[in-house]
């Protein structure tokens, strides 16, 4: 590397043998040659490791970096504590980005002065379709106080995104490990380090959705991770003196992410939702005691919905259970009746549809 790198991107990787060439690739054919490529190797036991070292020795810029395997966090951190040009960013090995990716981010760094430029991501999903995730409405811009508390209202991802270092090496910001959704806490962290942030309403980032063992697909216990990435957000910010000045901000965010994730926990065993449940929530009552319940609640959740959570609460949340097992009875005896009659008859059907209306729609959140 003949000049100091201007970027250092992160690239974590675990098991991507079968991407992680695209990955680097898209980053050596970015038109600002001022990078350093850190490539943390958490562990892989795949081909990964012997596929890096080729790809390395064709870039002087590639740096491995080999670790036990400790998750996502772990790697990220290990590449900020190594990384020493004065932005950074973070490509998982199974993404990539487009050639003018890293120009553009730090032209709009260096035009607003901000610590923080986000951009939008392009989701690839199975047969060929995308999708865009827009972090912020609207045109490209700095943020206003009111655009960086809209931050709050939508999902974390640390991705399509530039960092100034300083972010980490004066603000401390960090994962945490050990954890899956560790970017549920590190994506707030740097909302509130961050002096100023910038957004470019371009996609900036192809995130790839194609890959059946994304974390974000998990539906084992593993979710309730969910609920220790939120601790450390929340502690974290206790910390800093960020929690009563954001309460209300980190409050909806926290809502948000427990209200996202119902669905997820109703695809554990069933045996397994009521003490499930009461760990998600229970987040919301360490921090924010009961002043969750009501309208911010229902707001985050709807009325009816909100409702239903309120009076399971006052039962440890077991009547939620009860309602997910009362619509899988139900859709049982469907199935039963079908098979009964040899196809399925439009007068039944009619009959289950008002019967699901007027008893399940009252009952199952």
């Amino acid at each position: 590397m003949t000049k100091a790198p201007l970027v250092s991107v992160i690239v974590p990787v675990f098991n991507l043998e079968l991407y992680v060439e695209r990955c680097l690739e898209s980053l050596a054919a970015q038109t600002l040659r001022e990078l350093e490529i850190l490539v943390v190797d958490d562990g892989s036991t795949d081909a990964s490791p012997e596929v890096l070292q080729e790809l390395a020795a064709k870039d002087d810029r590639v740096e491995i970096l080999r670790q036990p395997n400790g998750g996502h966090g772990a790697a990220a951190n290990r590449g900020i504590e190594k990384a020493r040009a004065p932005f950074v960013m973070f490509v998982d090995g199974d993404d990539f980005i487009e050639p003018h990716v890293t120009s553009e981010l730090v032209a709009e760094a260096q035009r607003t002065e901000a610590d923080l430029v986000m951009g939008n991501l392009r989701y690839r999903l199975p047969g060929g379709r995308t999708d865009t995730f827009r972090p912020v409405p609207g045109v490209s811009r700095v943020l206003s106080d009111d655009d960086r508390r809209a931050l709050f209202g939508v999902s974390a991802t640390p991705c399509a995104r530039l960092y100034a270092r300083r972010l980490f090496v004066e603000g401390g910001v960090r994962f945490p490990t050990g954890v899956l959704f560790a970017d549920v806490s590190f994506s707030p962290k740097t909302y509130l380090a961050a002096r100023r942030i910038a957004y470019l309403d371009r996609e900036l980032y192809e995130y790839d959705l194609t890959r059946p063992s994304q974390s974000m697909k998990q539906t084992n216990r593993r979710l309730l991770d969910v609920v220790a990435s939120l601790d450390d957000l929340l502690d974290d910010c206790a910390a800093r003196g960020w929690f009563q000045p954001w309460r209300t901000e980190l409050q909806r965010y926290t809502l948000k992410h427990v209200i996202d994730w119902l669905p997820k926990i109703r695809g554990l065993p069933a045996e397994a939702h009521v003490e499930a449940l009461r760990t998600l929530f229970g987040v919301l009552e360490r921090h924010f005691g009961g002043a969750w319940v009501g309208a911010p609640l229902r707001e985050a959740a709807g009325r009816r919905r909100g409702l239903l959570i309120e009076q399971a609460r006052r039962l440890g949340y077991a009547p939620l259970a009860w309602s997910w097992a009362l619509e899988g009875l139900a859709t049982e005896a469907d199935d039963v009746v079908e098979r009964a009659v040899g196809a399925p008859l439009a007068g039944y059907r009619r009959v289950k549809a008002a019967l699901k209306r007027r008893l399940l729609s009252r009952l199952v959140l």
